[in-house]
């Protein structure tokens, strides 16, 4: 009778022992999934903001273009107007001046 419930002990604790192992494996097992998801995140997550950086830095030149091109066609009305000014003007100043240095 003892020697039954002897070996149903070591029996059960040898099961017990087997089933915290194999727990123990899967553990360990999804320790390393979880690292390598991780991983594999960080790298996609990476490459997200590498595109969306380039996306943006596209955008932004783009829109620097379009700006610069705007100030350009600005400049260079502003300076036609002001060699028209210059143009017409300049006997009439000439004269003033001119005048202005006899008196």
């Amino acid at each position: 009778m003892y020697s039954n419930l002897i070996r149903d002990t070591i029996q059960m604790d040898k099961k017990a022992r087997e089933a915290v192992e194999e727990l123990k494996l899967k553990k360990d097992n999804l320790d390393h999934l979880v690292k390598e998801e991780e991983t594999r995140l960080k790298k996609e997550m990476q490459h997200d903001i590498k595109l969306a950086v380039k996306e943006l830095e596209k955008k932004y030149k783009e829109d620097i273009k379009v700006k610069l091109d705007q100030e350009k066609e600005k400049f260079e009305l502003a300076l036609n107007e002001i060699v028209a000014v210059f143009e017409r003007e300049k006997e009439s100043w000439i004269d003033s001046i001119y005048q202005s240095c006899i008196k």
